[in-house]
């Protein structure tokens, strides 16, 4: 097609990736309420008082919101798993070639151009160009890379923590009750890198870049938005004659 014709808008996501974006931000939503209204004591306190009272009283006792988190846990990992398994070759694998921050000069990229960014949204560096990006910028690449892995820590240390204690004798091998407790703080941090990495990327959908959320919405994105934000994907487009 011609380079003139950048008004159209293109197909870049399939319906069932679109799916599996809202399904997981609607079930961590779920287990964020949950996981919070667990957390209750003087001593270790992350959200107010009101919360866990109000949750546990809700569900019957801390016991029932434990059962409650730990099934929405389980459905999340296992609706993932078998996202991966049947759609692995054709939208798993190419998501991962394209988000990854695998290397440290491709972690010392992304942070520039991420770090360059964020001081051009105050003003500052406006006359700095970024380096070109491709589908996905360094903001997203690293946010990505973070949610991977968090998610990966998450889903492994929620397992342990929940069946742990029931199929382990803690009390023969104080070892478990040592992993017990760094999974807890393992899945904590986790927890609060999501929820900061997920505000930025809410930010960025709904006020920087609103193209992005109508492409999570209906899986088109104008050709213009990608020439303009995406330099290397636009070429990569252009080559499979997709624009």
């Amino acid at each position: 097609m011609s380079d003139t014709n950048t008004s159209q808008m293109i197909p870049v996501r399939e319906k069932k990736s679109i799916y599996m974006h809202w399904f997981n931000a609607g079930i961590r939503l779920l287990l964020l309420l949950t996981g919070f209204g667990i957390i209750s004591g003087e001593l270790v306190r992350v959200v107010p008082a009101f919360w866990p009272e109000f949750m546990q009283g809700l569900f019957g006792g801390n016991d029932n919101l434990v059962l409650i988190h730990s099934i929405l846990a389980m459905i999340w990992i296992g609706v993932f798993v078998l996202f991966i398994l049947f759609n692995f070759t054709n939208i798993v694998w190419p998501f991962l070639k394209n988000v990854l921050v695998l290397t440290p000069s491709s972690a010392i990229r992304d942070t520039k151009s991420m770090s360059i960014n964020l001081l051009q949204l105050f003003g500052l560096m406006k006359n700095v160009p970024i380096a070109p990006q491709g589908r996905y910028n360094g903001a997203q690449r690293l946010l990505g890379t973070m949610l991977i892995i968090c998610s990966i820590i998450l889903a492994f240390t929620g397992l342990y923590l929940f069946f742990g204690p029931q199929f382990l004798n803690f009390s023969e091998n104080p070892l478990y009750g040592a992993i017990f407790r760094w999974s807890l703080v393992a899945h904590v941090s986790c927890v609060f890198l999501v929820v900061t990495g997920v505000i930025a990327h809410i930010y960025f959908a709904l006020v920087e870049e609103p193209e992005c959320l109508e492409a999570m919405k209906s899986g088109n994105i104008s050709v213009d938005f990608i020439k303009h934000h995406n330099v290397l994907w636009y070429d990569e487009l252009k080559r499979e004659g997709k624009v």
